[in-house]
């Protein structure tokens, strides 16, 4: 009786020892997340924010890298995203990336150039409008001023005379005239001959016609 109470407890050791064996080998040879395989995977180009995050290791931050990176050939295309090789790796038994079709790009409309309207053309020749010719005016000759005579025994005030009148003296012409007025005032009638051009035989000529008041 005794023997057989030793014989079964070896055996239930026994049982355990090869049970604990055959766990640790499976423990050993499946893959992390063997459990999991049997489940659908996500897809890396269609899945939703809330998909992407039930992934282990994916925040709503990695999430939404994942979302702006797409489209993706290979699930390594993640690093283009900015995800680690690291995350890549654990993400692999749960992952896949399906077909990505090419949306049609929408035909080009070239925009079609407004018609030009045809200009019409006048039928009437443009009158022509000759320009009045200016009559030139006619200069009427002016008259030229006659020459001032003294009277016999007129004397000309050398200091209040016009130009005419000063002409009228013989040897006095216009340039001489000119002279004898820019002179002014004299105090005798000697100063005359203080004007240029105006000597002592020109001033015995007139000294007898002239005076200063």
């Amino acid at each position: 009786m005794h023997q057989k109470t030793k014989a079964n407890r070896f055996r239930h050791h026994a049982l355990f020892l090869v049970a604990w064996l055959v766990g640790l080998s499976l423990i050993l040879v499946c893959p992390p997340g063997y459990g999991q395989a049997q489940k659908t995977l996500v897809d890396l180009n269609t899945a939703s924010e809330k998909e992407l995050e039930s992934l282990k290791g994916v925040g709503p931050a990695t999430a939404k890298k994942i979302i702006a990176g797409r489209p993706y050939t290979s699930v390594e295309d993640l690093k283009k995203a900015g995800i680690s090789d690291k995350m890549i790796q654990s993400m692999k038994p749960y992952v896949k990336v399906g077909a990505v079709s090419a949306s049609p790009k929408p035909a080009e409309v070239k925009p079609t150039a407004p018609p030009v309207p045809a200009k019409k053309m006048s039928k009437e020749a443009p009158a022509k409008v000759e320009s009045a010719k200016e009559v030139p005016a006619v200069k009427s000759p002016s008259k030229a001023a006659a020459p001032v005579k003294l009277a016999p025994g007129q004397k000309v005030n050398i200091n209040t005379a016009t130009k005419e009148q000063l002409e009228a003296l013989p040897g006095i012409g216009p340039a001489k005239a000119q002279a004898i007025i820019d002179g002014r005032p004299y105090k005798n009638t000697e100063d005359v001959m203080k004007v240029k051009g105006i000597k002592g035989g020109t001033f015995g000529k007139i000294k007898d016609m002239i005076s200063v008041n």
